[in-house]
């Protein structure tokens, strides 16, 4: 009896060792075998994951989703759900912004090669993924989810981007779009696995996976924009299966156990809402905040009023408009009182509304920001009190 319950332990530490022993061989062996990389990558890798997905099926002991059986099914359905979702916001996304040509080979030889590379390590992390959640997670559930969960962000990583991580501008692009939502996609996935097996994960990561490696015409979206999407429908995924599962397993029981049921999600959530209010604060998107300094504006905007700059071409900008642009090295904010065309391009002459005369040098279109699309007043003097504050 003592041998059977200290198996488990074992175990999982067996299967971790394989997956992370798979990650290494992939990512630091194979690379050095002096064989052509087309075998490496569509011949010993989908043979190491499809050995991983036969030792969890066949060596390690079998195991329940921690889920209601009964909601198996449904649970599979809204992780398909989701998937789709979030392939359809970013074919949305690509109506308002661009699509271009899959990098993909769609040669038959080229698709039946991609669907055994993608389907192996999608089957093989998605089984033992369910496999250690399952046996990590029945007493530390969320502490095993969010091990599990960054364990495999880490592994859908090619050790490379990992290492090759600066304080730089790529850095913060890779970050944003590809770390945050792949950790967002696999704490998802985790939670999939935990209460309807692998399935689940299957059936979500699939469907993102199938998106991105067989649509031969893909959107070519902006990276904030990518990333949003990325990180937030699956963190919204995580919350309305939570909700779900939590609602039909706890009817019945009493109030006590019904708020067990429950995974803590808010933090996460909290974090994805920081995360949005960051790329906002620093212009990521579209569209940004800045702070009205100065009273060359007035009356239409005054100091301490925080304005929406919309980043738009400089030929949408008509006479009339308010404009922030650039002006050695410092940013203004003056409407746009006429636009001149000559032999050596547009030329945009600029006024505040309280100044008497327009500006002495003209704005030429590459040092225009955006323009005003909406005010809020007196809102940012909290934020010019501290930056004087801290100039003393």
């Amino acid at each position: 009896m003592n041998i059977s319950l200290s198996r488990p332990s074992y175990d999982w530490q067996a299967v971790l060792g394989l997956v992370i022993g798979i990650y290494c061989l992939i990512n630091l062996a194979l690379p050095r075998v002096p064989i052509s990389a087309t075998i490496t990558t569509y011949v010993l890798q989908p043979i190491l994951w499809g050995l991983l997905a036969w030792a969890i099926l066949a060596v390690f002991p079998k195991y329940r989703p921690a889920g209601k059986l009964m909601l198996k099914t449904t649970i599979i359905r809204l992780a398909l759900l989701i998937g789709f979702f979030q392939v359809l916001l970013y074919v949305i996304g690509g109506l308002f912004s661009a699509f271009g040509k899959s990098p993909y080979s769609f040669t038959p030889l080229g698709i039946f090669t991609n669907v055994i590379f993608v389907g192996s390590m999608l089957i093989g992390m998605e089984l033992s993924r369910a496999w250690l959640i399952n046996h990590l997670g029945k007493h530390h559930t969320f502490l095993a989810l969010a091990f599990v969960g960054s364990l495999f962000t880490l592994l859908s990583i090619p050790l490379t981007q990992m290492t090759g991580l600066r304080l730089n501008i790529e850095s913060i692009t890779f970050l944003n779009s590809s770390l945050l939502p792949s950790l967002a996609e696999n704490l998802l996935a985790t939670l999939l696995a935990l209460l309807a097996g692998p399935l689940a994960a299957i059936g979500y990561r699939g469907m993102l996976q199938g998106f991105w490696w067989f649509c031969p015409i893909l959107p070519d979206l902006p990276w904030a924009f990518k990333g949003l999407i990325g990180t937030a429908v699956p963190i919204v995924g995580m919350v309305v299966v939570n909700r779900f599962h939590s609602a039909k397993a706890a009817r019945g029981k009493p109030r006590r156990r019904a708020k067990e049921a429950s995974f803590p999600v808010g933090w996460i959530i909290t974090s994805v809402i920081s995360v949005v209010i960051i790329w906002f604060g620093v212009g990521l998107f579209p569209f940004h905040p800045t702070t009205v300094i100065s009273g060359s504006m007035r009356p239409t905007m005054d100091v301490g009023d925080v304005v929406i700059i919309a980043k738009v071409p400089a030929d949408q900008v008509k006479q009339g408009d308010i404009i922030q642009f650039r002006k050695e090295k410092v940013s203004m904010m003056h409407r746009v009182v006429e636009i001149e065309e000559t032999e050596a391009g547009k030329f945009f002459i600029t006024k505040g509304d309280a100044n008497d005369q327009p500006d002495i040098d003209p704005v030429i279109p590459e040092n225009v920001v955006g323009k005003l699309v909406f005010t809020i007043r007196k809102i940012g003097w909290a934020a010019i009190a501290v930056e004087q504050f801290l100039a003393r």
